[in-house]
């Protein structure tokens, strides 16, 4: 796999589905444009799915206007526990989201399923070393909620890739990784927490562990400010100071804000500042997996 300019990878989620998170950004009207403009600005790794909507066929026409291929993931939905028609069933999903987006190789293929009883299943590992065989994927993954999903992951030496939950306020599951020792590769996703880190309103109205969410965010913010650092700067900037983050994926469909983003991993925070950040993130919190969100 080729070395990124930067660790961001556009998340495309929102690309396909309108109502997506809790992001306000209207979305543009020239979803391939924004695309171009995206890779314009260095964002050379896109993240994508079956699940989202027509987002593989929109980086299918971005696709066909370019030279330089940018990285590629893309994931496998619908499968079955103990299906032994599942490694037909993943070459023919990954043929189609190859086709809607005009190439021949995912640079890495995710399971989008992350119960354990998946991730798990000999006939899905028939699967994955199936498609690398014939060369339609480079690297496999997993996208996981839990504990008990990344020590399989990273433990059973059939993934190359785990994608996790990761922010300012709980670095917990990319920890743990680090204990193995592995040299498995980690993708950081839900940073902003779908956005609604920056909707106080929405925090109130849709989580149960609201009160301790926003109790945490007034301590980071006034932290933050203590330095002189925007929250967002920061969110971005001490994830990309992790060593060991292979990606960041970030949705946005908006150049301002992807912008914006790339300045952040620029950022460099003062040495004292990331210390107390990482001593706020290093426990686990309960909102951390959006599916505890429901009150």
């Amino acid at each position: 796999m080729k070395q990124l300019s930067n660790k961001i990878s556009l998340g495309t989620a929102k690309l396909g589905i309108d109502n997506y998170g809790f992001s306000s950004n209207s979305l543009p009207k020239d979803k391939i444009r924004f695309l171009e403009k995206s890779y314009r600005f260095g964002i050379h790794a896109f993240d994508t799915s079956p699940r989202y909507g027509d987002s593989e066929k929109i980086i299918g026409g971005f696709l066909s206007n370019m030279n330089d291929r940018p990285l590629i993931s893309s994931k496998i939905d619908g499968l079955k526990e103990n299906d032994y028609e599942s490694p037909r069933i993943m070459i023919e999903s990954v043929k189609r989201s190859l086709d809607k987006m005009n190439i021949s190789k995912l640079d890495v293929c995710y399971l989008h399923q992350n119960d354990l009883h998946i991730i798990s299943d000999p006939y899905i590992h028939e699967g994955l070393l199936t498609l690398k065989k014939m060369d339609l994927i480079e690297y496999c993954g997993t996208s996981i909620y839990s504990y008990e999903e990344l020590d399989y992951t990273v433990s059973s030496a059939i993934y190359d890739f785990i994608q996790v939950p990761v922010n300012i306020l709980d670095t917990s599951y990319y920890h743990r990784i680090l204990d193995y020792k592995s040299e498995i590769k980690i993708a950081a996703r839900s940073i902003f927490l779908q956005g609604i880190l920056f909707h106080n309103e929405s925090i109130a109205k849709k989580i149960k562990y609201s009160e301790t969410l926003l109790q945490s965010l007034e301590k980071l913010e006034a932290l933050c400010g203590s330095f002189g650092v925007e929250l967002s700067t920061a969110c971005i900037a001490y994830i990309h100071s992790l060593d060991n983050i292979e990606q960041i994926i970030i949705g946005t469909a908006s150049i301002d804000n992807l912008k914006a983003n790339i300045d952040s991993t620029n950022y460099d925070l003062d040495e004292n500042l990331t210390k107390m950040i990482g001593d706020l993130a290093s426990s686990p919190k309960p909102w951390t997996n959006p599916r505890n969100w429901a009150a």
